[in-house]
């Protein structure tokens, strides 16, 4: 009908189409996904109509009107009332960030990586044959439109292979995401699929209204009734609810419909569109293909095979336009699903077998982002090819079937994982064992039964059944999958990680909801009587009121009030017996025990009283063993317990003293004796009455007629009542007495010398007042410099960084942007000093003492030191040492680091030498220099701070004096002793004693060889409320070609981060983001919280690196405890290019290297 060149222009054409449209899906993704994701979303489920419902259902309608509904009917089925199911699925997947059902049935059963690998396998082995049918579509359609036969199936079938494949990897393999979403290829599937439902309906409409009058025209001509008549048998009708069961097993477990449904899906919210536009969908395909189908039968016969109605309908009518519209669709329909497949399937394939196969043995971790990266890019583009190609492979080796015949085998396979996916999420004691063996099983009678007849090798078993071989074949795997499952749970035994996985999926109820009969109504007045007994009875009426005053039957329905009353029960009883009492009585009430109420409630009415029988004893032993008399009396004012103090104190008569005497009698009694002083008897009673009656602590002494002194001490109780101790202290007030006369002369002649000290105090704390003032101001200034002043540094260092990466700089002009960042390291390196003597002088620096190779400081120094020996024409010699020390590392880096730089800046040109001597268990430290030595009596003033020595040939008006100051005070810190030795003339010699340590086992360093390290395309959400900083920083960024979003604020960033939360690779934040409205000082948000906040909204984790200038103490130790980079300002380049490198390869060695 069509020559070559035009069905390869056409093709080219639309593919080049497919190519823009992805490209434009990448380019504007964060605009698309704020106007069209819904959209988007609704189209894309359609990638579920392939060929086979483009071109086979047609045929399949043709013969037999039964045939083709399920494969429509099963999905539209599922999305009515199965969607709270696929609801799950996706808020499941969405929250633990599940990128395959593989991932989702490992993660449900115990992350189980065996469990992953056995259900990648099953999905690529199913996917193959599906693979094979799209080729055998497009290479089909191919040939029965052209004229020319010149080229065979094969030859086709493979330019179409490597076409996809390029297209795949291209849009579908560009960038390696945690989240695995794809928006340029999502936006051209779902141009796809409008392509093929405008082309399935309007060769439907022009076939129904304008070849024919209308559908039923159709069905009248071809005597539709009677073959109906005919097809409405048994065998017909089971075949068709077996097909009907076999797709919606299938369905949900497709990898191409979980990679568009479940893992492209940004937000479940994009759902709603989506449930209701894909049946609507399916059902113009299912309303269409039994008149295409006829209609072909009519107006073509036997002249071209039934599955190419579709495309030679339009050539009846003389539209040849139409024809290759057609065309167009069907190879959308068969492209789309390919595409999807292979993306999902690599994904599957690299994530769960060949990443980590490759890089669990691989002991060093990757630093390099870019190299690491491109590895597993490269890795996943091959098993794209792989994928596409094996299902080139099983194409050229199956039988020449139908298409709905291989549509039905690919189904098969995936139907063996639904089984696990259901008991995933609705049976909680489904095990690993059982779901592993299931799908085994399943699998493996699949494979026999199914799969390998179609290629020839032996007949199917079940050829002569009831039911098509092919359906039997997969009910027979599928019902052996379940009753593997089913048996192997119910006797082998959950793992407690398998059980702490089920907790995410399953929503969770407590053993007393599972008791709930559902033949029985629960009596709410028999629950509150029960509770009643343990708990009383009008805090029990008062519970069971308020609890049905806020729940209505009617609205929650009887099973969820029923569950909410049993939990409100059982939480009554809690509180007065524990929640596993409470369970046990509530159950056995219910069902099960055979015990009656008043028995259980007497059960455990005599546990109370033994319990509370044990606990008095215990009471009264403490009590009577107490030093000091004790009473305690009840909320009714009635005596319950006191020890033999109390009754020698006041010397009751036998009679007045029993458990429930009125405490009035004993008041009265006292004051009757005249303990408590003089007035009226019956207003002294009443007024202490009183006191015990409000519940008032009180306290006094009270002296008795024999001198003794008493001092009475009363405290309410929590329940009512109060206990009262009498302590006897008439020899504590009898020595105080004595004191305070001793004390008396004393008093006079202390008052005329602390005359005396006053004034000479008051003088020296006005002085020591002045001088912490002094200090106080001279630390905040330093404080200020070594931030505020270091901002504009920063941004100064970074727009000259920004600058050298130009490549279209002069000579001279890199020459100036060269001078320029030395004295802005030079200035740097001035305000580091003074930061460092504000946090020494602050106390800010706490040292964190570690054993450690001496040798691996000395390496770390030399190579710091080599480029600067070679600028000043030093001669830098480092003696190597295998001793091992104890000591801060870093702190103690910082002062060989100062002596050395000292050292080159006096020596220049000369020669330094840094090596250590062990004598005594004590390793010292030598930094040696040939250069002009400091005089004897110059010796100690070098330690001050601000001194310098004005030297011939030194560089010494390049600093500040501060260097030897601040490693006197470091070593003094570390306890390490620091000292001088020199001559004039003839060089110094500075010592570092430090503590010898044993050396400790070290595994073996493999160094990784250095290769660039490119950060094309990575998104870095910048954070810096410094506006000169920030737009530094974004000018940088910018040169290494990084996607930059950029935040001047705490709300500002987060805001950003919220847009484009599934973009962002890292995160570059500062420490101090300025004054947040609303919180108070001690409480502003730092970059540390921010880091953390936006980790905590996020479902995969982001790297962060803190940059800052604080003082703070401890800021490294907090960055590393919360797994963030640090460093400080001013930033290398080089070095932040390396850091966001090594943090960005550590995710990528996480999330794929397992």
């Amino acid at each position: 009908m069509f020559p070559n060149w035009q069905l390869v222009s056409i093709s080219l054409i639309y593919i080049g189409l497919l190519f823009l449209i992805a490209y434009l899906g990448d380019k504007y993704r964060h605009q698309l996904a704020k106007k069209g994701q819904g959209i988007i979303y609704a189209l894309t489920l359609g990638v579920y109509c392939t060929s086979w419902s483009f071109l086979g259902t047609t045929g399949q309608a043709a013969t037999n009107f039964l045939s083709h509904i399920p494969i429509y009917l099963g999905p539209i089925i599922l999305f009515i009332f199965a969607w709270p199911f696929i609801q799950r699925i996706i808020r499941v997947s969405l929250k633990l960030n599940l990128t395959s059902i593989a991932d989702l049935l490992a993660a449900r059963f115990g992350k189980s990586h065996n469990l992953a690998i056995i259900v990648t396998l099953v999905a690529l082995v199913g996917t193959m044959p599906y693979i094979a049918l799209q080729l055998k579509a497009m290479v089909y359609t191919f040939q029965q439109l052209q004229i020319d036969q010149s080229l065979s199936r094969w030859h086709i079938g493979l330019a179409v292979s490597l076409a996809l494949a390029g297209f795949t990897v291209l849009f579908g393999i560009r960038n390696i995401d945690v989240t695995e979403r794809h928006p340029g290829v999502m936006l051209a599937i779902a141009f796809e699929s409008l392509v093929k439902i405008i082309a399935f309906l309007a060769v439907s409409l022009f076939v129904c209204f304008s070849l024919f009058d209308s559908p039923l025209d159709i069905w009248q001509q071809s005597g539709a009734n009677l073959k109906l008549e005919e097809q409405m048998n048994v065998d017909n009708v089971s075949s068709m609810l077996a097909m009907l069961v076999i797709v919606m097993a299938a369905f949900l477990s497709l990898p191409r419909q979980f990679q568009v449904m479940v893992v492209e899906l940004k937000d479940q919210r994009d759902t709603w569109l989506g449930r209701r536009v894909f049946p609507l969908y399916i059902l113009v395909f299912a309303f269409f293909a039994a008149p295409l189908g006829l209609a072909g039968q009519l107006l073509l016969g036997d002249t071209v095979p039934s599955d190419s109605y579709v495309l030679f309908l339009p050539g009846v009518g003389g539209q040849t336009w139409l024809t290759l519209f057609t065309f167009i669709g069907a190879v959308s329909a068969a492209s789309s699903m390919v595409i999807i497949s292979a993306i999902a399937l690599s994904t599957m394939l690299s994530n769960e077998i060949v990443f980590p196969l490759l890089y669990r043995q691989q002991k060093v971790a990757q630093n390099n982002y870019d190299n690491f990266r491109q590895r597993l890019l490269n890795i996943r583009k091959l098993l794209v090819l792989f994928v596409i190609m094996s299902g080139y492979g099983v194409f050229i080796m199956a039988s020449p079937d139908t298409l709905a015949s291989s549509g039905e085998v690919a189904f098969g396979a995936f139907a063996q994982l639904t089984p696990a996916l259901v008991v995933a999420f609705y049976w909680r004691r489904a095990s690993l064992m059982g779901v592993y063996a299931g799908i085994l099983v399943g699998f493996i009678l699949w494979l026999t039964l199914n799969f390998l007849p179609q290629f020839g090798l032996y007949a199917s078993p079940f050829a002569e059944g009831l039911l098509p071989a092919k359906t039997t074949a997969t009910l027979f795997s599928l019902a052996a999958n379940i009753i593997v499952m089913w048996a192997l749970s119910q006797i082998s035994r959950q793992s407690v990680q398998e059980r702490v996985q089920a907790s995410l999926f399953l929503e969770w109820q407590s053993p007393s909801m599972l008791k709930v009969e559902k033949k029985r109504q629960l009596d709410v007045q028999e629950l509150e009587l029960l509770a009643s007994r343990f708990v009383g009875e009008n805090k029990a009426t008062s519970s069971f009121s308020l609890f049905q005053s806020s729940n209505n039957k009617k609205q929650l329905g009887n099973a969820t009030y029923n569950q909410l009353l049993l939990q409100h029960t059982e939480n009554t009883l809690a509180m007065v017996m524990g929640a596993s009492s409470a369970r046990l009585v509530l159950s056995s009430a219910l069902d099960g025990r055979d015990i009656a109420l008043d028995e259980l409630a007497v059960l455990v009415e005599d546990a109370s009283s033994q319990k509370q029988e044990f606990s008095q004893n215990l009471l009264q032993s403490a009590i009577e063993n107490a030093g000091e008399g004790i009473s305690i009396v009840d909320e009714e004012l009635k005596l319950v317990a006191w020890n033999k103090k109390y009754l020698d104190l006041f010397e009751y008569p036998p009679e007045l003293i029993y458990v429930g005497s009125p405490v009035e009698t004993l008041i009265r009694h006292n004051v009757k004796r005249g303990l408590c002083g003089a007035g009226d008897i019956d207003n002294q009673v009443f007024r202490r009455l009183e006191y015990l009656r409000k519940g008032s602590s009180h306290s006094s002494e009270r002296q008795q007629a024999n001198g003794q002194t008493v001092r009475i001490e009363g405290n309410p109780l929590p329940g009512g009542g109060f206990v009262m101790m009498f302590s006897d202290i008439t020899a504590y007030r009898q020595a105080e007495q004595v004191l305070k006369e001793a004390n008396l002369d004393l008093e006079t002649r202390v008052y005329e010398r602390t005359l005396t000290l006053a004034k000479t105090n008051e003088a020296l704390a006005k002085a020591h007042e002045k001088a912490e003032q002094a200090n106080i101001k001279k630390s905040q200034y330093l404080k200020a410099c070594s931030h505020d002043l270091m901002q504009p540094l920063e941004a100064a260092r970074l727009f000259t960084s920004a600058l050298s990466e130009q490549s279209s700089l002069t000579g001279d002009q890199q020459r100036q942007v060269d001078n320029i960042d030395r004295s802005l390291k030079a200035a740097n390196n001035l305000l580091g000093d003074l930061a460092e003597i504000a946090r020494l002088e602050s106390g800010n620096i706490k040292p964190h003492i570690e054993v450690f190779a001496l040798n691996d400081l000395f390496d770390d120094l030399a190579q710091e030191f080599a480029a600067l020996a070679i600028e000043q024409g030093v001669e830098f010699r480092l003696v190597a040492t295998k001793v091992w020390v104890k000591s801060d590392q870093h702190l103690l880096r910082r002062i060989i680091q100062n002596l050395v730089g000292n050292a080159f800046r006096y020596a220049s040109p000369g020669k330094v030498l840094l090596g250590a001597r062990v004598f005594n268990n004590q390793v010292t430290i030598q930094i040696l220099d040939n250069g002009p030595g400091i005089p004897l009596e110059k010796q100690v003033l070098v330690f001050e701070q601000f001194t310098q020595l004005d030297t011939p040939g030194s560089q010494s008006g390049r600093g500040l004096g501060l260097g030897l100051n601040i490693t006197q005070s470091l070593a003094q810190l570390l306890g390490h002793s620091l000292s001088l030795q020199s001559r004039e003339m003839q060089g110094c010699k500075f010592s570092i004693a430090v503590e010898q340590a044993c050396q400790l086992a070290q595994a073996p360093k493999l160094s990784a060889p250095a290769l660039s390290m490119g950060l094309k395309d990575i998104t870095v959400l910048c954070i810096d409320n410094d506006p000169d900083v920030l737009s530094g920083m974004v000018e940088l960024l910018s040169a290494w070609q990084c996607n930059i979003l950029a935040a001047d604020s705490r709300d500002s960033a987060l805001k950003e981060f919220k847009n484009h939360q599934s973009d962002i690779d890292i995160l570059l934040v500062d420490y101090q983001l300025g004054y947040q409205e609303g919180l108070p000082v001690g409480e502003q948000a730092d970059g540390l919280t921010l880091i953390a906040d936006m980790r905590k909204q996020c479902n995969h984790y982001i790297p962060a690196i803190l940059i800052t200038a604080t003082t703070e103490s401890g800021m490294e130790e907090k960055a590393h405890a919360a797994d963030v980079g640090y460093m400080r300002k001013l930033v290398k380049p080089a070095a932040l290019r390396a850091m966001m490198s090594a943090k960005l390869a550590q995710k990528l060695q996480v999330d794929y290297a397992g």
